[in-house]
């Protein structure tokens, strides 16, 4: 049985990420944050510098209390149980950021943005150390593989689908969506199916690192899992 939860946002709530103790976060226009409790009471709330769109909030694994909130070109850190002001603040974007993604050590943080560039940056030395450009388009989404700190995956409106190796700072594997679609439609229509093009907007890898999922704006939902040469870059 669904439970709404209210109280905590005026206006469109844009992201969401819960800890592993049960926290949740949620983001939303004009800059606004809030906490929440396993049982839906607001526990704090917060209006982020610049009141830009928060769009991508990501608790840590390692200390659930810790939080990282998208907000414009720029990240901050905060402290869940006391949402007075941010423990550290980055501008590392160009643009405004899309998507968040932490490395399995959390020592490097993951920002996709509207240019379609990554950008890889170091925790401990608190700054960027790797700035990705291949996608051609908005870069949507992005996701550390588990079990290999040095690998991500992104996806963006230009339909494509990246596997990355940082060492290499590059792609090692890149996938066309609405190719892998044209190739695969021999029939005619499935029924429902809808007409917007495949413009990739969120992609996540399995706990194992070697199978991802995208789902697209055509309504489809894409699993792929390149071949072994490919993941152990």
């Amino acid at each position: 049985m669904a439970v709404k939860w209210t109280g905590g946002h005026s206006s469109s709530i844009l992201c969401l990420n819960a800890s592993k103790d049960g926290l949740v976060a949620s983001g939303a226009e004009g800059g606004d944050l809030v906490a929440w409790g396993e049982d839906g009471t607001p526990l704090g709330h917060m209006q982020l510098e610049g009141a830009d769109d928060v769009t991508s909030v990501l608790f840590s694994p390692s200390c659930p209390t810790k939080l990282y909130a998208s907000h414009g070109e720029a990240i901050s850190v905060l402290d869940i149980r006391s949402l007075k002001g941010s423990m550290d603040h980055f501008h590392v974007n160009d643009e405004e950021i899309n998507s968040l993604s932490l490395n399995e050590t959390e020592s490097l943080l993951a920002s996709a943005d509207d240019s379609g560039a990554i950008k890889i940056l170091d925790l401990e030395k608190k700054k960027v150390t790797r700035s990705l450009k291949r996608h051609s388009n908005i870069c949507s989404s992005v996701a550390f593989r588990p079990q290999r700190p040095q690998s991500l995956v992104s996806c963006g409106l230009d339909m494509q689908v990246m596997l990355w190796s940082l060492q290499k700072a590059r792609p090692v594997w890149i996938t066309n969506l609405q190719e892998d679609e044209t190739e695969e439609m021999e029939g005619p229509q499935s029924p429902g199916q809808l007409l917007n093009p495949a413009l990739a907007h969120s992609v996540s890898v399995a706990s194992c690192g070697n199978i991802f999922s995208c789902g697209a704006e055509d309504g489809l939902l894409s699993a792929g899992v390149p071949s072994a040469a490919y993941w152990r870059e």
